[in-house]
Order: structure tokens, then C-alpha cells, then sequence
């Protein structure tokens, strides 16, 4: 697959290469906890020339997707997204976290290290690895970050992890009563998420109301729905109700609590990796004006690409979603562009 990739990509990390020269990216990596035979760490990102408020720096801590089975911090797509939010003044903490490996292999056979009894057990346990995350960054002071002004933000699972600890939070779940009495997180981007309930909980009931939220969701997901759905991801235990990102969005407005609805028409999953690289902007403004800005209100944005983006095939991912599957699993700087090769059958 990495010697398939076409060769935009090259041309984009000539352009990404550059600006990396050019900036001040900084990125230390730390271990924030140890559960089990896994050692968390998290890759803190930034840009010490950016001007720093006397309250100090916003921060994203970004979860990266996976299924709960694999996935992992390191990625180039990822670095990409993680490098223009620093450049923007914002401390980025991207994270690891437990995966629940409850997706039979080629065999099926299950690895369940944890015994996670099913799904929201699994994203639970990473929605208490981004507590652990969150205290960890709270306690140091090199960093200088502004308390009040902390974002989860995620793609697929990691979509899922920020919206449900969001969820949780709002509704009192005793695992949340590990952050500091007080604390609330200011936004949640979601990149492709959703909310889960036990399969008895037909519908989402907030106890109290939640941070402003950004919702990107490509119409034709078929992993993650855009409603609501009794689905079992992963192949452990029961399924359980999956509230998707137009239901979320109306719940908000019922609300009243400011949201940013973004939708790709004709896209799929594919737009929990695509919005690493692209909508960045859009995903700043929301950062910029809901979050830092207290901006009252919401946002509807609905994109349409003559060709939508997807997952139909290896060609259509490599076609849109190249840093992504280029660089999986390493840091952008650790890639060999000199095997990098357009692959065939695909016009551009």
C-alpha cells in the first residue's frame, strides 16, 4: 500500500515539509499512565512563537480512531491536522489509549486483554484513559494552559470517545468524578462520532447541557449512522443504541447549546480521516469563535464534491485520503518519500 500512493501526496508533503521548516512546532512525548501492560503516552504539540494569553494556551486533546482496536497517535494525516492547530496558537495532546481488541481476526478469534464485557464498556475505558490524559496535562505548568479552555476532538472511535465522556460528564457517570471538582471541558469536535446507550436506552437524556460541539459526518456512513441505530461494533457482548451526529444536532438545538453541524453529502466514513487534511479551517473557526470566542448560536454547512469522497475502495482512499494510509503508524518525518509511486486505474 505505501508504494501505491499518487503523487499529489508528494507534492503536498513538499508543501508540508516546507512549512514545517519554517515553523516552531515543538513535540515532547510523555507517558501519562500505565494500565495494565499498556504504557499511555501523549505527543504534545506546540508552537512556542505564537502568542501565549495570560490565562495561557487552548489545548485539543485529540483521540484517534481505530474501532477500539487498533489505531495510534502516530499517524502523518493526523500531524498534518495537528501542526495548522498549533500554528493557530493551540496546544494539541494527542493521545493513546487502552484498545478493547474486541474485533475477531481473519480466524475468529477474539483478544479481549481487558475482559471488556461489550461496547460501551470498551469506549468507556478510553473515555477514563482521556480523564487520565486530562489530569496529566492539568498538572503541569511548562505547557501554560488555560484550564477553562480544553477541547476533546477525535476521529471515528475517537469521535465516539469525546462525544460519550462528553455525555457522561453532563449525566454524572461515577468514572468522570476523577476530574478535578469543577472542571468542564469547552468543546468537543467530532470527527464521524456518535453517543452509545445500553440497548434498553432508547433515546439520549442530558442531565445537564454539554460544551458547544462540532459535528462532521459524511451522509452515507455506513460504520457510524447518522440517527440512531441498535448496532453491535464490536463482537463481545450486547449491541447498544447509537445516537449519530443529525441526531445529536437536534438534541442540541432543542437545547439550545451552540453546535456546528458539518456535512459532507455523499461521503462516507471516510470523512473521519479526510477532515484531518481538508475543513480545517472551518474546524478552527469553530474552535476559534464557539469555543475561545463564547459565540452564542449554531452552524449548518453542508459540502457536496462533484465525486464524494469514500471508502468503496484502495484506490478511492489513496486517492483522498493519502497522508493517512502513507503514514499510518509513523511520524511524518519518519516516511520514505522516495518510494512514494501514483497508483494505477485512478484518475485524478
Amino acid at each position: 500500500m505505501q508504494k501505491r500512493i499518487f503523487s499529489f501526496a508528494l507534492m503536498l508533503m513538499a508543501g508540508v515539509s516546507i512549512l514545517m521548516a519554517q515553523n516552531a512546532i515543538q513535540r515532547e512525548t510523555e507517558v501519562y499512565s500505565i494500565k495494565g501492560k499498556d504504557t499511555l503516552k501523549v505527543d504534545v504539540y506546540v508552537n512556542p512563537q505564537t502568542e501565549v494569553k495570560a490565562e495561557g494556551r487552548p489545548v485539543m486533546i485529540y483521540i484517534h480512531g481505530g474501532g477500539f482496536t487498533v489505531g495510534s497517535r502516530i499517524n502523518a494525516a493526523q500531524q498534518v491536522y495537528f501542526h495548522y492547530m498549533a500554528n493557530q496558537g493551540w496546544l494539541v495532546a494527542a493521545i493513546n489509549y487502552r484498545l478493547a481488541g474486541l474485533q475477531a481476526d481473519a480466524e475468529g478469534k477474539v483478544n479481549n486483554p481487558y475482559g471488556v464485557k461489550g461496547n460501551l464498556e470498551a469506549i468507556r475505558m478510553a473515555c477514563a484513559d482521556a480523564i487520565d490524559a486530562t489530569n496529566y496535562l492539568l498538572k503541569q505548568t511548562k505547557w501554560k494552559i488555560n484550564p477553562q479552555q480544553i477541547v476533546l476532538a477525535g476521529g471515528s472511535a475517537g469521535a465516539a470517545t469525546s462525544l460519550q465522556l462528553e455525555y457522561d460528564w453532563c449525566n454524572g457517570e461515577p468514572y468522570t468524578k476523577a476530574l478535578p471538582q469543577g472542571f468542564k471541558y469547552a468543546g468537543v469536535l467530532s470527527q464521524s462520532g456518535t453517543i452509545a446507550t445500553p440497548q434498553e436506552q432508547e433515546e439520549l437524556v442530558w442531565k445537564s447541557k454539554p460544551c458547544p460541539i462540532m459535528l462532521m459526518h459524511g451522509s452515507n456512513d455506513t460504520m457510524v449512522p447518522l440517527e440512531k441505530e441498535k448496532i453491535v461494533v464490536l463482537d463481545v457482548g450486547e449491541p447498544c443504541n447509537y445516537h449519530g451526529t443529525e441526531y445529536i444536532a437536534r438534541q442540541l438545538k432543542e437545547m439550545d447549546v451552540p453546535y456546528w453541524r458539518f456535512i459532507s453529502e455523499g461521503a462516507d466514513h471516510v470523512i473521519a480521516m479526510l477532515a484531518l487534511t481538508r475543513y480545517q479551517e472551518e474546524q478552527y473557526r469553530f474552535l476559534n469563535d464557539f469555543v475561545v470566542g463564547g459565540l452564542q448560536g449554531s452552524v449548518n454547512t453542508i459540502v457536496a464534491d462533484k465525486e464524494p469522497a469514500n471508502m468503496a475502495d484502495a484506490n478511492m482512499m489513496i486517492k483522498y485520503v493519502p497522508l493517512y494510509i502513507l503514514g499510518y503508524g509513523q511520524y511524518l518525518e519518519d516516511i520514505d518519500w522516495t518510494k512514494v509511486q501514483k497508483p494505477a486505474n485512478v484518475v485524478y
